[in-house]
């Protein structure tokens, strides 16, 4: 009875994803007296050092000037910007400004001082009139300035956003040695400008939304209208406007609120720094979710296949592409099962290891006071701790640990008679191999403790056991509605020709199916090279 409850528990909290929507604020009038928005305004940021105010005479019409208020956060805006085009017009304004004023008097007589300022004398790229003081707040500590007037309760909430930001580097994460050497960064209008320079289409959306009751981080959802599907951007909504937390500071919170099966050793939502893979995806009709202060891009539905495919897969030719990618899966499952199945074949099945090899492991092994499985946990649980050390160390650092701790702990140990030869040879193997798949990094050493422990205590049919646990596992998660071992599970020919091996650009007509199904397909006219022909001046031409 226990278990069944929690089992209804966790299936809803999985259609409702974590909580209740946010009650809809009250929204607060912008108070017409300087005075007393001033008051407001320090009060609300705690009389902060950062936090500056500048009263001014804002000549708005000739002859006509009322009393302002410009408050902004210092190191958040733009200084040259806030001199030049907001603070240098409101006090002097221009003599072609009045003029122009007067021209359309009839037009304007019936806007407000704030309309008026905002047509006639700020000349910065973004201004906008807002009547919510929340608003005002908000948009200060975005890194915008917003200027009060009196007698006025309406404001004026000016963009000059110019605080630092960390340059556009190479990826660190998705690194191939072909394809565009640009990653996203911790600023969200930049990542949205990187995108928009890769599709420049129309129809790329971008819907921003504010989460984190203390935090107010500023994330985006981005996909490109007739190729998402709306049920699959309704349903990212859904989950998004039912998170009600106080911070949310990586994307990782905004996964974990949102993500399908929260205890699968397995992520269901994709991440990429990288422009171009987000575009591709984007094309294929998914859903993207940028957040502000994260490098990393969270893409659904998310497929167990896309952890073998590489962005240079699509850059190089398709031989070497879909040769590397068999690699990767052999590599995946070698790194999580080589540990179990030595185990299981030197403790419950050495029939099956040819004679001379079982002599070299039992002579290796001689005077080791451990059996295999001890030795394999023991020396596994040392490079965990190795590469564990030498991620979080610093760069030149953690190398040193991660080689020469290795080698030195691995020589050390087999002198020393702790662990015999063979197992420093399956330790080294397994971790180059889980390498070669980076994205599947925590999955592969979870995989890889659970096959070493069937295997270590059951053999053969322990293993047996763990690989059809596995396949049921992924073949039973769904993904925003699409199951996670598609195109697989079910089985869909027309989309395995980007699974184990990458078919040709010109082959692969149509996108993934059940997604994109205003535009099923990408390709109209594919002209094979085979088809080509040329003409009598030497032009060509297809049949």
């Amino acid at each position: 009875m226990f278990l069944e409850y929690i089992f209804k528990k966790l299936k809803y909290n999985n259609n409702t994803k974590c909580g209740v929507p946010q009650k809809q604020e009250e929204q607060t009038p912008v108070p017409p007296n300087i005075d007393n928005a001033e008051q407001m305004l320090k009060e609300r940021f705690c009389f902060s050092n950062d936090f500056v105010t500048r009263r001014l005479n804002v000549n708005y019409v000739e002859n006509k000037s009322c009393n302002g208020l410009i408050a902004y956060m210092d190191g958040m805006v733009r200084q040259d910007l806030l001199s030049e085009s907001i603070i240098k017009p409101l006090l002097h304004g221009r003599q072609e400004t009045f003029l122009l004023s007067n021209r359309s008097k009839s037009k304007n007589e019936k806007n407000s001082k704030v309309d008026k300022i905002n047509n006639t004398i700020l000349s910065t790229g973004e201004v906008k009139k807002e009547k919510d003081f929340e608003k005002a707040v908000e948009a200060i500590l975005n890194g915008d300035c917003v200027l009060f007037l009196e007698n006025s309760a309406e404001c004026s909430i000016i963009s000059c956003k110019g605080y630092e930001k960390r340059t556009i580097e190479q990826p660190s994460y998705e690194v191939s040695m072909r394809g565009p050497r640009e990653s996203f960064n911790e600023n969200l209008r930049t990542n949205t400008t990187l995108l928009r320079r890769r599709v420049k289409n129309s129809n790329l959306v971008f819907e921003n939304l504010v989460k984190g009751r203390k935090t107010r981080t500023n994330l985006c959802i981005t996909y490109i209208n007739g190729l998402a599907e709306k049920k699959l951007v309704d349903e990212v909504k859904r989950r998004i406007s039912k998170i009600n937390v106080d911070m949310i500071l990586e994307s990782g919170y905004i996964e974990e609120y949102v993500e399908d099966s929260p205890f699968s050793i397995f992520a269901t939502m994709g991440i990429t720094e990288r422009p171009d893979v987000l575009a591709a995806k984007l094309m294929e009709g998914r859903v993207g979710i940028i957040i502000d202060g994260s490098p990393f891009v969270l893409t659904v539905p998310f497929f167990f296949i896309e952890a073998f495919q590489n962005p240079e897969d699509y850059y190089t030719r398709t031989i070497h592409s879909g040769i590397i990618r068999i690699f990767r899966y052999l590599a995946f499952f070698l790194s999580i099962m080589v540990p179990g199945i030595y185990v299981a074949l030197t403790s419950f099945h050495q029939e099956l290891i040819p004679t001379s090899l079982l002599f070299t492991i039992a002579a290796s092994s001689e005077g080791v006071p451990f059996g295999s499985f001890a030795e394999v946990s023991l020396f596994l649980l040392v490079f965990e701790l190795l590469k564990e050390a030498g991620i979080h160390m610093p760069k030149n650092i953690g190398q040193t640990i991660s080689i020469v701790g290795g080698l030195v702990m691995g020589e050390a140990a087999i002198q020393a008679g702790l662990i015999g030869a063979p197992v420093v040879i399956i330790i080294a193997f397994t971790a180059v191999s889980s390498f070669v798949v980076p994205t599947m990094g925590n999955e592969v050493t979870l995989l890889r403790w659970i096959f070493l422990f069937l295997g270590g205590f059951l053999g053969g049919f322990g293993i047996a056991v763990g690989i059809i646990g596995l396949t049921v596992h992924v073949t039973g998660l769904e993904s925003f509605g699409y199951s996670f071992a598609s195109p697989f599970m079910p089985c869909r020919p027309e989309d395995l020709k980007d699974t184990f091996v990458r078919a040709p650009l010109w082959m692969m007509r149509r996108r993934p199916y059940g997604m994109a199904q205003g535009d099923k397909v990408r390709e109209n006219t594919p002209i094979p090279p085979d088809r080509e022909t040329s003409n009598e001046n030497g032009e060509k031409n297809y049949e």
